[in-house]
């Protein structure tokens, strides 16, 4: 932590992996020890550090991994148990299959983690009647829905990435002006409030588009080149000159 002036806390798929420019991005980062990072993603903590590995991004101050529902704290990736019993309280994976066992159309896929209920919907209707079960059962939950692939994710009420990331911030001392954030998905909505300063990359979907608050760029290029873009304008440092010509 010492040293640690400003920090980046973004989204992983889409945002900082997916879209190229990964290389430049995790080389402005290793250029600049002052900036701590923090990784906020749907992505378990075994895929999630593997693919950060591999792209060669700087190793984290925390990860939040199932959308905010486990915490890790870095290097070394220890588990923040505080946080998981915070999401156990009401986390009752039994009760929602139970409840989703009989509705018809819903199909039961799998858990992708402990903290992840996958299912296979086949109509609109048939997603509604899921979700109307799942509250006259009094299950407490969060419902995260993929309408390209059909499928509807079950997760804890809390698992989210922007209360994990006050979490985070609030642990490492560090204020909410200190911190930039990136995203591109629905599931990024949370950190992009207008609680912090931040960028939504080039190929951000529509539905988030349509809400972003004055604090938050909508950055020329997709993925890191995205957020690079953001995170430089956040710094006051200029565009590179081949930069300044491509976004021409």
């Amino acid at each position: 932590m010492a040293g640690i002036k400003w920090v980046l806390a973004s989204d992983i798929d889409g945002t900082l992996i997916g879209c190229g420019g990964e290389a430049e991005l995790a080389a402005f980062l290793h250029a600049r020890p002052e900036i701590g990072v923090i990784y906020l993603t749907g992505r378990t903590r075994a895929n999630a550090e593997t693919m950060l590995k591999r792209h060669g991004f700087p190793e984290p101050l925390a990860l939040a991994t199932d959308i905010g529902a486990d915490v890790y704290w870095g290097p070394d990736l220890r588990v923040d148990e505080s946080w998981a019993f915070q999401q156990r309280r009401d986390w009752s994976p039994r009760r929602v299959m139970r409840t989703l066992d009989e509705v018809s159309g819903v199909e039961y896929l799998g858990r992708s983690s402990h903290w992840r209920l996958a299912y296979r919907v086949d109509s609109y209707q048939a997603l509604g009647e899921a979700r109307t079960r799942l509250v006259r059962a009094g299950v407490m939950h969060r419902t995260l829905w993929n309408d390209e692939e059909r499928r509807l994710d079950i997760v804890p009420r809390g698992a989210f990435k922007g209360r994990a990331l006050k979490y985070i911030l609030g642990r490492l001392n560090l204020r909410a002006q200190q911190c930039f954030v990136a995203g591109d998905a629905e599931n990024d909505v949370d950190l992009m409030e207008g609680r912090y300063r931040g960028v939504l990359v080039a190929n951000g979907t529509l539905e988030i588009k349509e809400s972003l608050p004055p604090v938050i760029v909508r950055a020329r290029y997709e993925g890191a080149l995205g957020v690079l873009e953001g995170l430089r304008q956040f710094l006051d440092e200029p565009l590179m000159p081949e930069e300044s010509e491509n976004a021409g």
